[in-house]
């Protein structure tokens, strides 16, 4: 299992979504290690960890994380996860409740229902039949906003060109497996029990999972905080680093404190 860790300080752990690894944090690791103690890390099935061919599920990936904060001696940690990360950090929350010093979900969702379900067969099969960068160049219009496309197309092509030279691209069984772990995850009745300080953020356009998702986990979580992100898509963290930084360091210095 591969990580990076940077600053000092209260624990951060991050976790990345379907098909990213530790790098997709790019803009994250300098603003939030000036403060906390970051510790980024790459999924099973992506990056440099392994990706053993047999069925994911969120819950077995949260069990990862686990054992990343156990291996790495921390006790509590705050802990960040933005889209199928989201859905491991439920899990890590509702399964270890005594780890978790706060919990910031990002652009995710507690159950797929059939639109998601059905996105997710079609990346499947879109996954098999076209080559790497055709994939890529695809995945990319639901991955970021239209007003991006129109304003910075120039970020666009920056991060797909970021994405075809990552020396270690995820393999076909790696992104098979995580998309399993996606269509199976349902935390969707369990959420009540969360009871640590609780962010929700996504961003207003995201169309790959669109704000219903994100205000149905916020209402269904006790106390749990809710922030949109104008002008961005579902990879608002890199679209608009500022904002999405800005909020992050916000919720961390208040659940901080209590």
């Amino acid at each position: 299992m591969y990580y990076v860790e940077a600053g000092a300080g209260e624990p951060l752990l991050l976790i990345m979504g379907f098909g990213g690894d530790h790098t997709a944090w790019a803009f994250q690791m300098g603003a939030l290690s000036a403060k906390y103690r970051v510790i980024a890390f790459d999924n099973r099935g992506v990056g440099r960890t392994d990706a053993p061919d047999h069925p994911y599920t969120t819950r077995m990936m949260a069990g990862d994380a686990l054992g990343l904060m156990d291996a790495l001696g921390i006790d509590r940690a705050h802990v960040m996860g933005v889209s199928m990360g989201g859905m491991i950090a439920q899990e890590l929350a509702l399964e270890r409740p005594e780890r978790m010093r706060s919990l910031h979900l990002g652009c995710t969702l507690a159950r797929p229902d059939a639109y998601m379900l059905a996105l997710n067969a079609a990346w499947r099969e879109m996954r098999i039949g076209l080559g790497r960068e055709a994939t890529l160049r695809t995945l990319g219009l639901w991955l970021f906003a239209p007003a991006t496309y129109a304003e910075r197309p120039d970020l666009v092509e920056t991060l797909l060109q970021n994405a075809l030279a990552n020396p270690f691209p995820q393999s076909l069984t790696g992104f098979l497996r995580q998309g399993e772990a996606v269509v199976a995850h349902d935390t969707r009745d369990r959420l009540p029990a969360i009871r640590c300080p609780t962010l929700v953020s996504v961003a207003e356009d995201d169309i790959l999972v669109p704000s219903r998702f994100s205000r149905e986990i916020a209402a269904r979580i006790p106390g749990a905080e809710l922030r949109v992100v104008p002008d961005a898509g579902h990879c608002y963290f890199l679209e608009r680093p500022d904002a999405f930084n800005e909020l992050s360091l916000d919720f961390l210095a208040r659940s901080s404190s209590r």
